[in-house]
């Protein structure tokens, strides 16, 4: 009997609540959940945005361990994208290929090139905003594709060139990628060659459905309705399968979303000191107690929260604040036009994540299908149980993580 194979395609956004209220638009995965094992509520790690819930997704553990404390970390004095490079732990390719799996990366971020056979960027990993420069101008291994056996050869894949500007083609242009990478995982899925062990995908339009036109617009529901029938055409190239390869499906969001209306100008509140926002969530770098108090003044009278920084590596903690926006706002720069004494505006965003922790809406859906898979359903499990359940179903060491496999393989 062939080694048990693991797809995982991260659908970025997609909160427990929408799962829960809109199945019957999602066919593909409402079968997959009732067939198999349903997380209702996965939590999120703190802050609930994109690229710390990949990592806790790929690594099993809370952002002072992985690092990936934003989707931008602090470094050389100011805030910059994180990438794989910024990983302290193994991710689960890591984990896989040392152990001798073939594992396949098809636009999944923050994995490392090297841990993988096949390796596809992001769709979205372009220009300087994700990005880091080096000094030698070089183009970034994150951004290139390796296929040695060429086993994509032929395949469609998403180009990296930024094209459009407007809401409306930024929409399509995320449309179009994400098709062409989950046809790449089923033409992989179809192909007579041995498929790899793991497979790492992920699908955006669904995130950004929700910050242009709203959480529940006509535009949310159709990008969904899409990510489910991507999923469906994987479920077809499985079954279009010649030979005994066993697939168990990981699906799941990195973070939920909810509605918004206003957003808090950091620039103007607090232009003295290097910030970044994260959604409802902010980060500030502060020298002393002193300016830690006076952030903290500044940005409370806007209804905004200190909170703790365990969340945070060790090592920054001592000069780095956070805060949490009150309900229905986030942070961000004031737009060009904006008048000078206006310090709140209404969003750029209809809906985003990132809030209080413990706020519902960043709690994300999760399910598992497989022959090996229990059916139940858990209604609640924390972010960074995830990980050791793929681990386990790939028969991978579970030392690593400091939670133990959703259910027993």
């Amino acid at each position: 009997m062939s080694r048990n194979k693991v797809l995982m395609i991260m659908i970025d956004g997609v909160s427990a609540d929408y799962f829960e209220a809109h199945r019957h638009r999602l066919p593909y995965l409402s079968r997959l959940a009732e067939g198999g094992c349903q997380v209702k509520r996965m939590k999120s790690p703190i802050p609930a945005t994109s690229m710390p819930g990949r990592a806790s997704i790929l690594s099993g553990l809370t952002a002072d361990r992985h690092g990936i404390f934003g989707n931008r970390i602090f470094q050389d004095g100011c805030f910059a994208p994180a990438d794989s490079e910024d990983m302290r732990v193994p991710s689960i390719a890591t984990l896989a290929s040392s152990a001798g799996l073939d594992v396949a990366c098809i636009g999944h971020a923050l994995i490392r090139p090297d841990d993988v056979s096949i390796y596809v960027p992001p769709c979205w990993l372009r220009g300087p905003s994700f990005i880091k420069v080096s000094a030698s101008r070089e183009t970034s291994s994150l951004l290139r594709i390796k296929d040695p056996l060429q086993r994509l050869s032929g395949v469609p894949l998403p180009s990296l060139e930024m094209k459009t500007s407007t809401e409306t083609n930024h929409f399509a242009e995320y449309l179009m990628g994400d098709q062409l990478i989950i046809g790449a995982v089923a033409s992989l899925l179809r192909s007579t060659a041995a498929p790899p062990d793991l497979i790492l995908a992920e699908i955006n339009v669904t995130d950004t459905a929700q910050h242009l036109f709203g959480h529940e617009s006509d535009q949310a529901h159709f990008a969904m309705a899409f990510a489910d029938s991507l999923v469906g055409l994987c479920l077809d190239s499985l079954r279009q399968r010649q030979d005994d390869s066993e697939y168990t499906l990981a699906i799941l969001s990195d973070h939920g979303h909810g509605a918004i209306s206003k957003t808090i100008y950091i620039d103007r509140v607090i232009p003295e000191w290097v910030s970044d926002a994260e959604g409802s969530t902010l980060h500030v770098i502060v020298k002393s107690g002193a300016e830690r108090d006076e952030v903290e003044r500044r940005l409370t009278k806007f209804g905004a929260e200190p909170w703790n920084g365990s969340h945070l590596p060790p090592e920054l903690r001592g000069y780095m604040a956070t805060f949490v926006a009150p309900p229905g706002y986030d942070f961000g720069n004031a737009p060009g036009d904006t008048p000078e004494d206006m310090l709140v505006g209404d969003s750029r965003y209809q809906s985003t994540h990132g809030f209080r922790p413990g706020t519902a809406a960043d709690d994300r859906f999760c399910l598992f299908s497989g022959r090996q898979i229990p059916n139940r359903v858990i209604e609640e499990a924390d972010a960074e149980s995830f990980a050791p359940t793929v681990s386990a179903l790939l028969d991978l060491p579970l030392a690593q993580f400091f939670t133990r496999p959703l259910f027993a393989v």
